[in-house]
């Protein structure tokens, strides 16, 4: 699992650990060419998870580049995997007011640089279609500022807006 830090870091757990017993293991910051090629592979393993989820199902190749692909340029996603096999995504927005105003009506999509524009946080994705979304939360608390309130549009699997889900990190 790469980081939002200035190393990568991998998160490995055996199933029978549950993400119980997480192993932090640091290396040294990849240089660009693996960074791209991680990335390419790790789309891989985010579309097996959508294949998984009634909502991510129905996404385009346009729904990914817009809804993932800025999260995997500002390094602001975790993936999950135990045993190899991919568990969850998630990635993150900062967004300024007037984004945030656009964005909670579930009908504009976040340009590039508007996911590190301002200090409201926002989870565009969040795909755990096997179960593991206490475990990835537990982690998003270990790495994100404590306390901060965060937002995520709630989405049905015909890809309506429901409502907005706000939790404290």
């Amino acid at each position: 699992m790469l980081t939002p830090e200035s190393t990568t870091a991998t998160v490995s757990a055996s199933i029978s650990d549950n993400f119980a017993a997480e192993v932090l293991q640091e290396r040294p910051l990849p240089n660009e060419q693996e960074i791209m090629q991680s990335r390419l592979q790790m789309l891989g393993s985010i579309m097996h998870l959508m294949m998984h989820s009634p909502l991510h199902r129905i996404y385009t190749a346009n729904d990914i580049e817009e809804r993932f692909i800025p999260g995997l340029l500002h390094d602001q996603f975790r993936y999950y995997e135990i045993g190899g096999s991919p568990v969850g995504f998630v990635n993150w927005a900062w967004i300024d007011d007037a984004v945030e105003q656009k964005y909670q009506t579930g009908r504009y999509e976040l340009t590039l640089d508007e996911w590190k524009g301002g200090s409201n946080l926002w989870f565009p994705e969040f795909i755990a279609p096997f179960g593991h979304t206490r475990h990835m939360i537990k982690d998003l608390r270990a790495i994100l500022p404590k306390g901060t309130p965060a937002k995520a549009l709630k989405i049905s699997p015909e890809g309506e807006l429901l409502d907005i889900s706000k939790y404290r990190v």
